[in-house]
């Protein structure tokens, strides 16, 4: 028998699947008789009465005991993948989630294509509260096709928690505070004059070191059955010590209705910002995306999107009305979970319609991004992003009588390290390179980013 899919709410909030006994010791005893039997022999030698003792506390539900029999032994045992297995389930079972994720990845150390390992080490990340690290286990899991007991329960698993955005409401956010060093803060060339004209030095390449202060107002609300409303408002500031005529302050609304619990949700949302450059009133813009995904099994998703927006800039920068555009964009993105994180790609396409008569800016788009991240129990994780696109500018009479063409080149790496330097708190050190190839030398830049930033987040 296997678990149903039907949900409760435990102590802490979270829905899980739920099911008999019965279905917990069909699984469990798959694992202890079969999957982890060539452990049986390496464990006679040490401590087999204890493991026995345990086994039979567990089969009789008295796990908080087995936990209690385990823990005493664990300088001696741990290690032997029986031992480490029992003591696992038992402590999850016991409320003690973070000693079931160390010991169950011990046992995956050992012996990687334990299905009944890895399940119960998703379980102990969604007890934990970590969704992402629970839902990369529970899909790596079916992609190797386990027996039908465990199949199910990671099937009811991920179900419960695609369905429980759509329950949850409730308010969250967090704040964050960085400092760096930016190679290139106004993203100008680094030529001082450009067709026998001297540059204002503001336009020319300078570095700088900055300061950088956020924060966000997140808020869920369901509608209806499988339907969840989410909204966010974030503001920053980024002061750049040498360059300040570029420092920017910007503040944010945006807000997305989904539809549907899984595998297929359709979301339609709009939002805007407005944005300062040096304390002035510089631009705002806004847009409307509508997007539709699809879980095809075996860790893989696919998202389509559209968007349809537009850029202003203040009357007081007159002069850069010839920027302001309407703008459309699709995309197209395939990204798959598996144990140790995720990897994908994104594919969009793009167009820039100006609003003033004769601007230059019209422009068209193509481009792709990849994206791969990893984390693991201890809190360490690693974020990689590669992007390129081709911008070609269309209108006529062109830049300087020529038709521009740019190739944007981006890559970021980034850190995470969780509970650091105190409970709650997350340290992201960053790297970015952009770089901007044009065939006209006065938008031709590369550029540098270093950043290191603490981060806090609350319900």
């Amino acid at each position: 028998m296997a678990f149903s899919p039907s949900t409760l709410n435990n102590a802490g909030g979270l829905a899980r699947p739920i099911g008999g006994l019965v279905s917990r010791r069909l699984f469990r005893c798959i694992a202890l008789s079969c999957l982890l039997a060539p452990a049986l022999a390496a464990s006679q030698a040490a401590g087999q009465s204890v493991l026995d003792e345990a086994r039979q506390l567990i089969a009789g539900n008295r796990t908080a005991e087995a936990y209690r029999l385990l823990a005493r032994h664990e300088a001696g045992l741990a290690g032997q993948p029986l031992y480490d297995y029992l003591y696992g389930v038992a402590a999850l079972d016991a409320g003690h989630a973070g000693d079931a994720i160390t010991a169950l990845e011990r046992v995956l150390v050992n012996d990687p294509a334990s299905p009944s390992a890895r399940l119960e080490l998703g379980r102990a990340y969604y007890e934990s509260g970590d969704r992402a690290a629970a839902e990369r286990q529970f899909r790596a899991l079916l992609a190797a096709n386990p027996p039908a007991p465990i199949r199910d329960t990671a099937t009811a698993y991920l179900r419960a928690m695609e369905a429980a955005p759509a329950r949850a409401s409730g308010w969250s956010g967090g704040f964050e505070f960085g400092s760096g060093y930016d190679s290139n803060a106004n993203a100008s060339t680094d030529d001082e004059t450009f067709l026998g004209v001297a540059l204002d030095p503001d336009s020319v390449e300078t570095s700088s070191p900055f300061l950088q202060l956020g924060g966000w107002l997140d808020h869920s609300l369901p509608v209806g059955q499988g339907s969840q409303l989410a909204t966010r408002a974030r503001a920053g500031q980024r002061w750049n010590t040498d360059a300040s005529f570029v420092n920017q302050t910007t503040v944010s609304l945006d807000t997305t209705l989904r539809v549907g619990s899984g595998p297929t949700v359709f979301s339609i949302g709009g939002g805007g910002y407005y944005g300062l450059l040096d304390g002035d009133a510089h631009h705002w813009g806004a847009s409307v995306d509508v997007a539709l995904s699809h879980d095809f099994g075996d860790g893989w998703r696919t998202t389509g999107m559209l968007r349809a927006g537009t850029l202003r800039y203040d009357d007081q920068f007159s002069s850069l009305s010839v920027m302001e555009v309407d703008q459309e964009l699709a995309a197209l993105s395939l990204q798959r979970a598996v144990e140790a994180g995720y990897f994908g790609m994104t594919v969009f396409a793009g167009t820039d319609d100006p609003r003033e008569s004769g601007s230059a800016y019209a422009n068209d788009r193509l481009g792709v991004q990849l994206q791969a991240g990893s984390q693991n129990a201890s809190g360490l994780g690693a974020q990689f992003q590669f992007g390129y696109q081709e911008v070609d500018y269309d209108a006529t009479p062109g830049f300087f009588g020529t038709d521009r063409s740019d190739d944007v080149w981006y890559a970021a790496v980034a850190g995470e390290l969780r509970d650091w330097p105190v409970a709650g708190m997350q340290l992201v050190p960053r790297i970015a390179l952009y770089k901007n190839d044009s065939n006209i030398a006065l938008y031709q830049y590369d550029r540098i980013e270093l950043g290191l930033t603490l981060r806090r987040s609350f319900r």
